[in-house]
Order: C-alpha cells, then sequence, then structure tokens
C-alpha cells in the first residue's frame, strides 16, 4: 500500500512556505489535488492555479525527514539539468530554505501503470525504458558514478534479525548467501557504465499518456550501464508472476548472462536489505513495497542460476 494516504496535504504546508510556492510558480493556487501514487511523505500535489496554469509540487519538511529532503535536493540538480529529449516532467524551478525543499514541475496528464502489469502495458513500459536508455548514453547530464541503490546482502549477513527475517522470504537466499555476497560485488563493478540510469524505474515512477511514458522521481539517477534500469523495471514484472526472460532476450540478448545475474543479485540485495533492516517509523510502506520486489528479484535470480 502506498505512504501517499498519509501525505501531507496543501492546507498542512505553513503558511510562508505555501506563500513561497505561489511565488515560485508565478500564481495563487485555487485548488489543490494529492498525487496517489509513489511513497513520499512529504507534499505531492497538483496544484491548479487561478488563471488555469496546472503545475506539480511535492515538497518537504527537513525536520521531519532529513534524508528524505536531501533526496529532493539531488532531484533539483538533476532534474534541471534533464535535456527535454528526455521524457520527464519539464522543470519550472525550486527553493531551499534550509528546512523545506520545494521542487515545481510540469503537470502530467497520465496515470501510473495498473498494478500488477500486464503484458501489453509492461511491453510498452520495457519499450520506453530501451528507448530511453538509448537516448542518454552518453549521459547528456554530470552525474556521480556510485550506486547506493546496489548492493545489500553484506549488510544482511552481518544483521541477526535481518538473517531471520531473510529465511522467511525465501531458503535459497539464506542457504546461498555467501556466494550471493560476492556476486554483488561483482555486480557493483558490472553496473559501471556510460548512461544515464534512472536507478528507480518501477510503476509508480511512470505516467502513461495516450502517446507516451513519461518517467518521474529522479533523485537517485547516477552513471551505470545501460542494462540497469531494464534489470529494475523486469525485476517488478518478476515480483508480478511475470517471467522477465522474453523481455530481456527480445531487448538485450546480448547482454553477458553472468553481468546480468551480478547486477540482479546486488539489486535484490538492496532490495531486501531495505525491505527487511531496521527503518525510521512512518517508512514502512517503502520497507513493504521494497521486500515484494525483492522477492520478486531474488525468485528471478534464483531461476537463473538454478538453470546455469
Amino acid at each position: 500500500m502506498s505512504a501517499s494516504k498519509d501525505r501531507l496535504r496543501w492546507n498542512e504546508v505553513p503558511e510562508s512556505t505555501r506563500a513561497a510556492i505561489e511565488a515560485l510558480v508565478g500564481g495563487r493556487v485555487a485548488a489543490a489535488e494529492n498525487r496517489s501514487g509513489g511513497f513520499s511523505p512529504g507534499l505531492a500535489s497538483r496544484l491548479t492555479l487561478d488563471d488555469g496554469r496546472r503545475v506539480f509540487v511535492k515538497a518537504m519538511d527537513g525536520d521531519a525527514w532529513p534524508l528524505e529532503c536531501a533526496a529532493y535536493r539531488t532531484e533539483a540538480l538533476v532534474v534541471r539539468s534533464l535535456p527535454a529529449s528526455v521524457p520527464a516532467p519539464a522543470f519550472i524551478g525550486s527553493f531551499d530554505d534550509g528546512r523545506w525543499v520545494v521542487l515545481a514541475l510540469e503537470a502530467i496528464d497520465g496515470v501510473p501503470p495498473d498494478e500488477p502489469w500486464d503484458q501489453e502495458t509492461l511491453a510498452r513500459a520495457v519499450s520506453a525504458a530501451v528507448e530511453l536508455t538509448e537516448a542518454v548514453t552518453p549521459s547528456p547530464v554530470a552525474l556521480p558514478r556510485e550506486h547506493p541503490r546496489l548492493g545489500g546482502w553484506t549488510e544482511l549477513a552481518a544483521d541477526a534479525t535481518g538473517l531471520a527475517r531473510l529465511a522467511e522470504v525465501s531458503t535459497w537466499p539464506t542457504d546461498n548467501l555467501s556466494d550471493l555476497v560476492v556476486l554483488e560485488l561483482d555486480g557493483l563493478a558490472a553496473a559501471q557504465g556510460p548512461s544515464l540510469v534512472h536507478f528507480d524505474l518501477y510503476p509508480h515512477n511512470m505516467l502513461l499518456t495516450a502517446d507516451r511514458i513519461v518517467f518521474v522521481d529522479w533523485p537517485h539517477a547516477r552513471l551505470g550501464a545501460p542494462i540497469v534500469d531494464l534489470i529494475m523495471l523486469l525485476s517488478s514484472a518478476a515480483a508480478d508472476g511475470i517471467d522477465p526472460e522474453p523481455f530481456l532476450q527480445t531487448y538485450a540478448a546480448a547482454a553477458d548472462p553472468f553481468a546480468v545475474d551480478a547486477i540482479l543479485a546486488a539489486h535484490a540485495g538492496f532490495l531486501l536489505a531495505g525491505g527487511l533492516l531496521p527503518i525510521p517509523p512512518g517508512l514502512e510502506a517503502i520497507a513493504a513495497a521494497k521486500c515484494r520486489l525483492g522477492r520478486g528479484a531474488v525468485a528471478w535470480l534464483e531461476r537463473r542460476r538454478r538453470h546455469r
């Protein structure tokens, strides 16, 4: 279940911050509609201005959510640099007063894909993701090369409570933990590359319109191997019980199978560590989503490794 049900509402934002947002977007807010996708605990609202324009605004209170506020700061740096050719909402502006971080973006008339995936929509999303990767290889934006959203088996191996919870998810990773620790190190190396990688390419970060798919929420973007986003997207298909292999063979038949396994292992480790290790109160929905995706990723990896 999305944490967005408990998100901040427009009228709950401090008056001074609301006034700063209105100055940023150049109009008074006549109506505010909270968006239903995603998991962020901050404001995520489509605002209708008194002149009829619509904008999307996300805002985070750094006193309440310091780590999430840092992610918003990173996203502001990324989205203002994305070229217009990237299918992402256009950047309008941002501000940071030391407590509140606010991003204003183009309002997209689209909806997230239905979950679970259906084959037709998944095929459309995979095709769009591959086109995105081709368009941003090499990356048109200067980005860091580290990959904080890969890797986690080492942390799980060192945490007795996390290991006990992992055994409840699947016995295969607990029986193969030492191999997974090594394999994810290979995955961190294999994930290096020249492409702009979204690194969070799941259904809740996509909007379907009549003629395109728009990719939203870019705080985790990094430089990386062009196949990383495809592996992440297909792991969400695996979590929904869809076999990712036909899509992988269609769009990445030339990919090194070992590199795919290694990146997938690092990806699964990140998800399950995030889902099973302790988290701050208020982020339980994020942990549950990571755990579900992690189950799919590790089940896909298990099938691939058994067929070696």
